[in-house]
């Protein structure tokens, strides 16, 4: 494929200042992963595998980021970055899982409360409760409990997600989530920054603002 050199050079020269940034290695190489597959945008994502797994990141914690993006973008997105993903980690990798059903439960609690409960309870039908049972027992239980990654990472990297689809509900939601999680508001800021080159300015600075307010929020 042939390459725009004049934008390349460009691009390459603006990339080179995020490594000064107060993020880690392996949360700076997640990122692109994470706003292709959400875009949809599959072929870019080997590349940034490649990239990965070349810095010493653990194969595991590559893939299980993408699984844990199907609650949010859906099962054809994630086969998509799964397949191309494949073609540079093996496919048989094995969960290390939590011996514990009520664990994503328990998370989900600790973190959200009954927010969507309440949120969905006057839909008709019994709907309400069926999307919140499926959030918690599909969402939180089946991946939560993975070991590959801490609640604070799945946390950091959903937010990412969720900025990036520009969901303006799940943002503020998450933001406090993600908090609650464990991450400090420098570094929440700080990887949303290093979502510059991947979702553009306006999305940054409008999830930049919404974390700062959720952060003020929690500690009045």
């Amino acid at each position: 494929m042939k390459m725009d050199q004049q934008f390349n050079a460009i691009l390459n020269n603006y990339l080179k200042d995020f490594d000064q940034t107060p993020i880690s290695k392996e949360q700076r190489a997640m990122l692109p992963i994470i706003a292709f597959t959400v875009q949809g945008i599959s072929k870019q994502i080997k590349s940034h595998v490649q990239v990965a797994i070349d810095q010493g990141i653990n194969s595991g914690k590559i893939l299980e980021v993408i699984y844990q993006l199907e609650p949010v973008v859906g099962v054809g997105k994630i086969q998509a970055a799964l397949a191309v993903a494949h073609q540079v980690i093996p496919a048989n990798y094995q969960m290390q899982r939590q011996d514990d059903p009520q664990f994503g439960k328990d998370v989900q609690a600790r973190i959200y409360g009954t927010e969507i409960r309440n949120l969905l309870a006057d839909l008709p039908d019994g709907a309400g409760d069926f999307v919140a049972d499926h959030l918690t027992n599909h969402f939180f239980g089946d991946f939560y409990q993975h070991e590959t990654l801490t609640v604070a990472e799945r946390e950091l990297y959903e937010l990412m997600a969720l900025i990036t689809l520009n969901v303006d509900f799940q943002i503020k939601a998450h933001a406090k989530g993600c908090l609650k999680a464990g991450n400090s508001e420098s570094l929440i800021i700080w990887t949303i920054i290093n979502m510059l080159p991947y979702i553009g300015f306006p999305l940054v600075i409008n999830s930049i603002q919404k974390v700062h307010a959720a952060a003020q929020e929690l500690q009045n």
